[in-house]
């Protein structure tokens, strides 16, 4: 694997997912930030962000990630908002390979109704309350998601994504 592949996307929309799956077909290492951090402060992210905030959780996401290309080469999986912070989706662009996971709206609703104690920005607002935010989120990040190498518009990883990024991760 000649370079990092840096998965992006909205909140809930399978990125640890589909990343431990892509590593482990292409045989590589894997990093989630989400878990570094949870490692990094022994907080869970929940924790960290009714603590310190999130500008706090955003510095040190990035740090996390800019970290990562000293390490061995592998798959990460990027939080919902890194790539719309400080500069990191230049700098992604500039250190590997994006993948962007286009998730539905509608799959991303269910899974942060399912998975509120994860996902603090979403806790105690209402479906329509988490729609309307889902909105918004999307339109502030849509033009950095874009940007991406690949975009994959499928809830669920395929060999069809495997190959994809195992030719053009090669390059």
């Amino acid at each position: 694997m000649k370079k990092n592949l840096y998965i992006i996307g909205m909140p809930a929309s399978g990125k640890t997912t589909i990343g431990k799956w892509l590593a482990e077909k292409m045989g590589v290492g894997f990093l989630d930030i989400d878990e570094a951090i949870v490692e990094k402060t022994g907080l869970s992210i929940y924790q960290y962000f009714k603590e310190f905030g999130e500008e706090s959780f955003r510095n040190l996401e990035t740090q996390i990630l800019r970290e990562s290309d000293q390490i061995e080469k592998r798959i990460i999986s990027c939080g919902g908002g890194t790539v719309a912070h400080s500069d990191n989706m230049k700098w992604v662009l500039n250190h590997g390979l994006t993948l962007f996971l286009n998730t539905d709206q509608e799959i991303i609703l269910q899974r942060i109704q399912n998975s509120f104690a994860l996902r603090p920005m979403f806790e105690s607002l209402s479906v329509e309350e988490i729609r309307k935010k889902l909105q918004e989120i999307h339109e502030n990040r849509v033009n950095f998601f874009s940007q991406s190498k690949i975009i994959w518009n499928k809830s669920t990883p395929s060999n069809i994504l495997y190959v994809a990024v195992n030719q053009l991760i090669k390059d």
